[in-house]
Parts: structure tokens; C-alpha cells; sequence
């Protein structure tokens, strides 16, 4: 059929070329592309309705979900477009609307804003106000948030800043918890611009309680420089209030790594020797670079020790629970220093005390020390 199609296009006549093409819409084996190939080959040779009505015959064979369609569909409505402008718009709305009531959410919004751009251009500013609403409400989730904020932008282009306020309160109830606290920063911002600064106020605390202060500290940053630039020392303590509650309320919440690194803090992963180094310095010992620690955790510092041998360690022991087993001389300290000079000087021998007793003589007291109470010699 390709070969057909080229052969037809160079050789032969308009009107076999279109027989050619017609053939294969008629037997199902076009594809998108011989539709493709088939109106832009009309629209060369000035048949434009005729193009368009090939347009309609392929769109017959593949509709949406086919991949297919969302190609025809946007080479359709351009080449409408392009050719009428605005001087067919019931037409035009008639084929944006078919459009959209078939296309999936998925690729649906790319048709919204060019039928948005449309009315914008050839028809009128409610109705393109009207489709940039309609998107909002049937674009997929993630897509909510970027519709929501082009829809406020036109409002506010076409009917002032204050016309932005409804919809601004319908994107919160809408999106979800971390596009919402954006919004609600949006509108605090604009209504801050305003001088409406309770109305700011009022829109901070309400979006509170969908900012988590772990993952999205920028809004409290936000509403911290709010209050220190409009508020007072009664509203600043309210939001530091705001901030405790809305912790407790998401304490029980628990989040994966993914989803934390979006808004906390990179924090910078410490090396085994810089931990070591830290702890270190904490506990106040030099630690040996060269010679890595036995265990991994510990720091094993400089410090000498003063026993290397058991057997010393058990004797030392032994003197220890020998000189506490004697009897208290007064509280003093124990020293094991003195425990050797001890051992040390029972080592002499025994015969110098006996000869230390011996030196020793017997006087007799005298009588007048005693006074009355001096013993009777008489019997």
C-alpha cells in the first residue's frame, strides 16, 4: 500500500490518488499515518473539506484510547483552525467539545488549552475562563496543581486580583496536602499585596495542618517571615502554638527516604574516621591514625597501661582484699604503693622486734600522782 500511495502521489492523477486512499479506508488497513499522508496531500491541493472529511473517516478508525487519535485529533483541530480562524466558531466549539467528551484525562489537557487559546483569541473571555475550569476538573492529579495556577492567572488577567479568591479556596479543597499549602502561600501572598492581613492570617492557619514542619519547612520559613514583618508578639506565640499542634498531629506519621529528601535538609554523611575523630575529641583522647580500632565504634587512644601482665593483676588483687580484710585503723585511704612497703618491711627479720621488747624496764609510779586517790599500804 505504501508503494501504491507513492506511485499514485508521483505518477498518477488526483483522482486515482484519492481512489487509492479511499480503497484502504474502505478495507481497514490505513494507518494513522495514510490518513495523515492522505489530508495533507488534499490540503495541498486545495481540497479542504475533503481533508477534513479524511480526517473524520480516520478518527472513525481509531478512537480514543488509540494512540493514534490524539495525533489525528491535534493535526485535525490546527488545520481547522489555521483555515477558518474564527469565522466558523459554533463549528470549532462543536469539534473541541467531541474532542474532549472522548479523550481520556490523561492527554486531554493539552486540547484543553488550546481550545482555551481559542476562545481567548475568537470568542470570549467567560467561555475561555469556563474551558480553563473544566480542565481543572479533568486533568489527571498531578497535573491539578499546574492547571489550578494557570487558571488563577487568567482570572486575574481578565477580571483583577480579587475574582481569584473563589478559586483559590476550590484548589484548596481539591489538591492535595502539598500542592494545597502552596496555594495557600499563593493566596496568603496575594492577600498580603492586598493589605488584607488577617484575611493572610486566616489562610495560613488554615493551611497549617497540611505542612508537615519535616517536609515542608519553606511554608513555616514563609509564615515565620510573615509575622515578623505584620504581626506582634500575640500572633507570633499563635503560630509557634500552631506549629507544636500541628507536629503532634503528624508525629505518627512516618515517611521513607524518598519521600523525606523532596523537603528536609541534605545532611552531609560522615566518613568512619571523621566519626572517630568527633568522638574522640568528645571524650578527650588522642586517637592513633595509623592503627585503626579493634572494635568498630571504639576509640582506642594512647593511654599506657600501667599492668601488662595477669599475674601481677591476681597478686595485686590478693594484697588488695588482704589489707581490706584487717581491721579499720581510722577510715584512711588504701594505697597499694603502701601495701608493698608493708610486705617490704615484714621481710626483716622477726628476731629485731623480739629485741625491741626486751630493751624494755619496769619503774614504779609515784604516789603523790594520784593524789586521794593514792592505794593504801597499810593493812
Amino acid at each position: 500500500w505504501n508503494l501504491l500511495f507513492d506511485m499514485e502521489e508521483s505518477l498518477g492523477t488526483i483522482q486515482t490518488t484519492k481512489d487509492a486512499y479511499d480503497r484502504a479506508l474502505e478495507w481497514k488497513v490505513a494507518t494513522p499515518s495514510h490518513v495523515l499522508n492522505y489530508a495533507s496531500f488534499l490540503k495541498e491541493k486545495k481540497y479542504f473539506e475533503e481533508s477534513f472529511a479524511a480526517y473524520e473517516r480516520g478518527l472513525g478508525l481509531f478512537q480514543f484510547p488509540h494512540a493514534g487519535a490524539t495525533l489525528l485529533w491535534k493535526n485535525y483541530l490546527t488545520d481547522f483552525l489555521e483555515r477558518y480562524g474564527g469565522s466558523k466558531t459554533p463549528r470549532a466549539r462543536e469539534l473541541f467539545d467531541r474532542c474532549l467528551a472522548e479523550c481520556p484525562s490523561e492527554n486531554a489537557s493539552e486540547f484543553y488549552l488550546l481550545y482555551g487559546d481559542y476562545e481567548e483569541n475568537h470568542g470570549l473571555t467567560k467561555r475561555a475562563l469556563g474551558v480553563y475550569e473544566r480542565m481543572c476538573n479533568a486533568v489527571p492529579a498531578d497535573e491539578k496543581y499546574t492547571a489550578y495556577r494557570l487558571y488563577i492567572a487568567k482570572a486575574i488577567q481578565y477580571l483583577g486580583v480579587t475574582s481569584a479568591r473563589p478559586i483559590y479556596e476550590a484548589a484548596i479543597s481539591t489538591l492535595v496536602d502539598g500542592p494545597a499549602s502552596r496555594i495557600c502561600l499563593e493566596y496568603a501572598k496575594m492577600e498580603t499585596g492586598l493589605r488584607e492581613t488577617d484575611r493572610a492570617r486566616a489562610v495560613l492557619v488554615y493551611g497549617a495542618q497540611l505542612a508537615d514542619p519535616r517536609r515542608d519547612p519553606d511554608y513555616w520559613k514563609a509564615w515565620h517571615e510573615f509575622e515578623v514583618s505584620h504581626g506582634n508578639e500575640e500572633t507570633f506565640r499563635e503560630m509557634l502554638r500552631v506549629k507544636r499542634s500541628v507536629q503532634a498531629a503528624f508525629s505518627t506519621v512516618n515517611y521513607n527516604s524518598a519521600e523525606m529528601g523532596a523537603g528536609a535538609p541534605k545532611v552531609e554523611t560522615l566518613t568512619e574516621e571523621s566519626a572517630l575523630e568527633m568522638i574522640a575529641k568528645s571524650e578527650g583522647v588522642e586517637v592513633d591514625s595509623k592503627k585503626q580500632p579493634l572494635i568498630g565504634g571504639f576509640v582506642q587512644g594512647k593511654r599506657k597501661a600501667e599492668v601488662a601482665d595477669l599475674g601481677e593483676v591476681e597478686r595485686r588483687a590478693a594484697r588488695l582484699r588482704q589489707a581490706t580484710a584487717a581491721p579499720d585503723t581510722g577510715g584512711d585511704e588504701i594505697d597499694i604503693d603502701d601495701i608493698d612497703d608493708d610486705e617490704e618491711e615484714e621481710e626483716e627479720p622477726s628476731n629485731s622486734a623480739a629485741r625491741s621488747t626486751t630493751d624494755v624496764t619496769e619503774k614504779a609510779i609515784p604516789t603523790a600522782l594520784y593524789g586521794g586517790l593514792a592505794p593504801s599500804t597499810e593493812k
